[in-house]
């Protein structure tokens, strides 16, 4: 069975965080839609335009095996602040399907709209205090708790992917993923 993800993008993302999930699913044979919360171009926080599948509102009636999203700095409040990524990101809590964030975006994202409760989670060092106040805060490269999966950032964001693909997709693919890109796994 197919798998379908979605990967949300806003002006000001960490573009390696959002292609890495792109590509490791991409090669993996999932359909992965990558949706702007902006417009269908959009500027990472390094200056490199990024063109979307679609905008986030197209998203609103599919179903996704994952929702996740990347950080970045003013990525993450970009998306933290999109209605529709909200709904989709409870949509999928609700259901007890996959979602994950990684860098900023676990407390940002996450936290901010409740996504969190009840769960451990990481997130880039900048942000790690503010996930403290509930005790969840963990300083793992990668954390999984239910349905939730969160990590470091930017240098983390291969091992957040191919964690993710090993639960949707199982560990032999996720060994196969990783061996084509030349990364080791446990």
């Amino acid at each position: 069975m197919e798998k379908k993800i979605l990967v949300p993008v806003a002006d000001g993302i960490e573009m390696i965080e959002a292609l890495s999930i792109v590509d490791v699913f991409r090669r993996a044979g999932a359909t992965v839609d990558i949706a702007s919360v902006n417009d269908k171009v959009i500027t990472s926080s390094h200056n490199v335009k990024i063109e979307a599948d679609k905008l986030i509102d197209e998203c609103m009636n599919e179903e996704y095996d994952l929702v996740a999203v990347p950080g970045g700095i003013p990525g993450a409040t970009n998306l933290k602040n999109s209605a529709a990524l909200i709904e989709i990101l409870k949509k999928q809590n609700s259901a007890n399907k996959l979602y994950g964030a990684i860098c900023a975006s676990p407390a940002v994202v996450l936290k901010a709209h409740g996504l969190l409760d009840g769960k451990k989670a990481t997130s880039h060092p900048l942000f790690i205090a503010d996930l403290s106040d509930v005790g969840q805060a963990q300083e793992a490269r990668v954390v999984i708790d239910q349905n939730c999966v969160t990590s470091r950032g930017a240098g983390t964001s291969v091992d957040f992917a191919l964690e993710l693909l090993g639960i949707l997709m199982g560990d032999e693919k996720k060994r196969e993923v990783a061996k084509g890109m030349v990364v080791e796994v446990d």
